[in-house]
């Protein structure tokens, strides 16, 4: 069972939003579409391998819609409910890179996590939003520790260079001393930064390089595993989670890092061409 901990939140894609005009209407394409990191892994691997989301969201009709969506991804959902769900507008430019605003509401509240909710977990995926705010800190690195307590692999996802700006090279240190997880996930901006930190990755460095090569560091030695270029990008949103879902899912599946590096640029691909996550 793959246990993805994290944010399930509403996407709101606004496709030709990147270049606004002040003051007046802005034509634009927009989707109300299901978000958060940890969701879209989730999502992603859910029809592959089976899965468990953990997360929080509000005690409102939106919560209650988002779980009911990735629960028909064929996920097993496990939620805390409080408060209100969060969401993130998402403008899009014209060769689909997004710029995101973003409201967590209740996902940045996680607290303490039922044990019961970790049973048969023998992988579990943390991306680096669940780090953020202390209490949810505390409650997903206790989380991961038990897992892997009990044998369970763990990976993390950097996610965000203004969420490792945030926390701060002092905290991203200890979180990956206290983690020790066996793949870190990076695109290459947050490898960039990750390095100015002076951050030591502890297992498998897995850089994405959008249509370059993924750069895959194991025991020290790095090698570049193509990947296919795609023309008609119309949205980037959620290609790095459909990633890790098709990297995590390969390594279940037995694969070693590169052969799984290959998975993931596969499964990212079909995200590059669609609006919203997969």
């Amino acid at each position: 069972m793959l246990v993805v901990i994290g944010d399930l939140v509403a996407d709101l894609i606004v496709l030709g939003g990147a270049s606004l005009e002040r003051g007046t209407d802005n034509a634009a394409e927009v989707r109300l579409t299901r978000g958060g990191s940890a969701a879209n892994v989730a999502a992603a691997a859910g029809p592959r391998h089976p899965v468990r989301f953990i997360g929080r969201v509000g005690d409102d009709t939106l919560g209650r819609a988002l779980v009911g969506e990735l629960e028909g991804a064929g996920v097993d959902v496990r939620v805390q409910r409080s408060g209100r769900t969060g969401s993130i507008v998402v403008l899009v430019d014209a060769v689909g890179e997004r710029t995101m605003i973003t409201d967590r509401g209740a996902a940045a509240e996680l607290d303490a996590i039922d044990p019961s909710w970790l049973e048969g977990a023998t992988w579990v995926h943390l991306p680096l939003y669940g780090f953020a705010v202390p209490r949810s800190r505390a409650a997903v690195s206790d989380a991961a520790a038990r897992a892997a307590g009990d044998g369970a692999g763990i990976s993390l996802d950097l996610s965000s260079v203004a969420t490792l700006r945030e926390l701060g090279a002092e905290a991203l240190h200890a979180i990956l001393a206290e983690l020790r997880p066996d793949v870190v996930f990076a695109n290459e901006d947050e490898a960039r930064m990750a390095a100015e930190f002076g951050l030591d990755v502890p297992g498998v460095s897995v850089v994405k390089r959008g249509a370059d090569p993924v750069r895959v560091t194991v025991a020290g030695q790095t090698r570049e595993v193509p990947v296919d270029r795609v023309d008609d990008v119309l949205d980037s949103t959620g290609a790095g989670d459909a990633f890790a879902a098709g990297y995590l899912v390969a390594t279940l599946g037995g694969a070693d890092a590169h052969a799984s590096a290959q998975a993931g640029s596969v499964l990212a691909m079909s995200a590059l061409r669609r609006p919203g996550a997969l």
